[in-house]
């Protein structure tokens, strides 16, 4: 729950520099503190975000190596209005109250693994049904809310599939933090296409009943993603 005073909402989960410097860009974005921008002391911050002081020393340097923040000597720390260019990128390696980091060690977890054991016992329909999915997700025009929705139903799927009814459960979990992360990153140019390249080379392998051909090629498409991700947060 958001403090009343501050609008901070306190990272529980997370003693993460990143996530805390991205709730608090997010904040200097919509203009939280003022007209003069003046952030509280960073022992207030990091009370207010329930992190360590050394957390949120990181998290202030992170931004302020961006240019979203400076410091005056003496006078205090300032969110730079309007935000350079480079605001909103630390943003994209947040998914929801995870970071974008814990999302790809999870989906790494899972998702080779379930690629594998759909190979090896997937049913026709099972095929079928994928299939369709994958034709809906790479139709000319379509938008980028549909294809984050049928991105995730592709890979759960083939969780699915798997005939593991706990590994689907699972993968079903990270189902809002997949969204999140997807809706930031899918404008990136030929994020889209690169997506549908590495699906088909999973289907194929999957249809073709090899185990280690849709491990390999469900571990190339998180490593796309994440170079694409790495290169766009650093540019």
């Amino acid at each position: 729950m958001p403090d009343a005073q501050s609008g901070i909402e306190p990272v529980k989960q997370l003693k993460l520099a990143d996530a805390v410097a991205a709730q608090l860009e997010e904040l200097i974005q919509k203009g939280h503190f003022g007209d003069n921008g003046r952030l509280p002391a960073e022992r207030e911050l990091a009370e207010q975000f329930g992190v360590g002081r050394g957390t949120m020393r990181e998290a202030v340097s992170k931004l302020e190596t961006l240019g979203i923040i400076v410091k005056n000597q003496g006078v205090g720390t300032f969110a730079v209005y309007p935000p350079p260019q480079a605001a909103g990128r630390m943003l994209m390696l947040t998914a929801g109250d995870v970071t974008a980091l814990e999302l790809f060690e999870v989906r790494y977890a899972l998702e080779p693994e379930a690629a594998a054991m759909a190979a090896t016992r997937r049913t026709k329909i099972d095929i079928i049904e994928i299939r369709e999915i994958f034709e809906r997700s790479k139709t000319p025009g379509v938008d980028g809310a549909e294809f984050v929705s049928l991105d995730f139903s592709f890979h759960n799927r083939i969780a699915q599939a798997s005939n593991n009814r706990l590994l689907r459960r699972l993968h079903e979990q990270i189902g809002p933090h997949h969204a999140i992360y997807s809706e930031k990153v899918i404008a990136i140019p030929g994020r889209i296409e690169r997506a549908c390249d590495g699906h088909e080379q999973i289907l194929d392998a999957i249809a073709g009943r090899d185990a280690e051909a849709a491990r390999q090629a469900a571990l190339e498409h998180l490593r796309s993603a994440e170079r694409d991700l790495a290169i766009e947060v650093s540019s």
